[in-house]
């Protein structure tokens, strides 16, 4: 019964999109509904991560998402109804089409071609490509002795790589819409850097996210393949670091094991849970500001989470970019049962809101490329709004870059 829940309420927070928006246009739930089938299927209900972990954890992390979920549907139906008819005045709104993709084209041309020359710099500045390291994991978390030579080049890494996780989508479309040969060249280029730095959801996302666009807006057959595809693309993906190297079998998993390893957020979360429980570290909220702080600052979401399931390491070799904790546990661990409440009730109105103003979006441009841009926008801007309860300074680059997208800027 337990595994039923926990699937159960995952379930609600992963395909709330579709309740209020059962189309094959609602883009933004089909990557997360292909990604749900390896992430909270396969863990909880295949595998049942759950038995191997004390019954009162148990029912606390199952109270904890059911009191999260009957919080948050309601309030999401309620903010998806009241943005109805909502518009905002963005350039794409107040542009005419051409003119504006002319502009947007331009715009994401510069930004491809600086974010590829930022991630080669960065290389060389590095003496290391994560992919050819010595201990692939380490070196994608620049830990130990992967550090030091990151510092040097740090923030030109990490904003080429955001510019082009962020752009990667729009690229694409450009050279399927427009046949540009140059986009394509850099399109591939710039896929090949960000994929040698094993930060496997923003080097796969862009693209799978412009597949997902053109194939669900072509009829309901390639949606159907686009589905089939979208599944196989996250078991194809959960055996990515094993066909790298990054990490070797030892033959003693079976399939659905090793599939369910490569999300583990459901085995992390009870990790987590028992250890918070033997020694409770409440965060009074100070998560939502804390990943805005450069540094391990303490309560900065991911380093908070390591400190608590291993209070007696130095983050620095610890082999993890930390715990994803679900809407309603941030919550739990920021106000008890209050922030629960309060925290899943707040985040499903502003997602709902969102959302709507997304499919006003769809039904207001046909152009692929103009739904495409605002698929970005929604992942970014409002993206960063609903992700109030835990903000990461990683989340500004993309939202800078949006704004280069929504509004026009004049230099005198």
């Amino acid at each position: 019964m337990d595994n039923f829940l926990i699937f159960s309420s995952l379930i609600v927070f992963t395909f709330c999109g579709y309740m209020v928006w059962p189309s094959r246009l609602n883009v933004v739930s089909h990557l997360t509904a292909g990604g749900s089938f390896i992430s909270i299927f396969v863990p909880s209900i295949v595998v049942d991560v759950s038995r191997f972990y004390p019954k009162p954890v148990v029912d606390l992390y199952v109270n904890v998402l059911v009191v999260g979920m009957l919080s948050f549907l309601p309030l999401f139906i309620l903010g998806f109804r009241a943005g109805r008819g909502y518009y905002t005045r963005f350039s794409f709104e107040l542009m005419n089409e051409e003119q504006y993709e002319q502009r947007a084209i331009k715009i994401t041309k510069y930004l491809m071609i600086g974010g590829v020359a930022g991630l080669i710099i960065s290389y060389i500045g590095m003496g290391f490509i994560p992919v050819f390291a010595q201990d692939p994991i380490s070196a994608k978390l620049f830990r130990g002795a992967y550090q030091e030579p990151y510092r040097r080049v740090a923030i030109l890494f990490r904003s080429s790589f955001f510019i082009l996780a962020t752009i990667m989508p729009i690229a694409c479309i450009i050279w399927y819409k427009y046949r540009y040969t140059f986009f394509l060249y850099l399109t591939v280029i710039a896929f090949s850097l960000m994929i040698m730095s094993l930060v496997r959801s923003s080097a796969f996302g862009g693209v799978a996210l412009a597949v997902t666009i053109v194939m669900a807006t072509k009829s309901r057959r390639h949606f159907a393949l686009l589905m089939i595809g979208i599944v196989g693309m996250f078991i194809c993906s959960a055996f990515f670091y094993h066909i790298v190297g990054a990490r070797t079998l030892s033959g003693k998993e079976d399939f659905w094991q090793v599939v369910a390893a490569s999300s583990p957020d459901i085995d992390d979360q009870l990790q987590f849970l028992v250890k918070f429980r033997d020694h409770p570290v409440y965060t009074y909220g100070k998560t939502i500001y804390g990943g805005l702080i450069p540094g391990h600052y303490k309560w900065n979401p991911s380093v908070y989470t390591l400190n608590v399931t291993a209070p007696t390491e130095d983050i620095n070799n610890v082999s993890s970019g930390g715990i994803r904790l679900p809407l309603p546990l941030w919550g739990y661990v920021s106000f008890q049962w209050v922030g629960v409440v309060l925290f899943s009730g707040i985040t499903a109105f502003l997602s709902g809101f969102s959302l709507r103003i997304l499919k006003n979006w769809f039904e207001k441009f046909p152009s692929l490329l103009t739904r495409t841009i605002c698929v970005v926008i929604f992942g970014t801007l409002f993206g960063f709004l609903v992700g109030f309860t835990s903000l990461n300074m990683y989340n500004i680059p993309p939202l800078l870059i949006s704004l280069l997208y929504i509004y026009r800027f004049k230099w005198n």
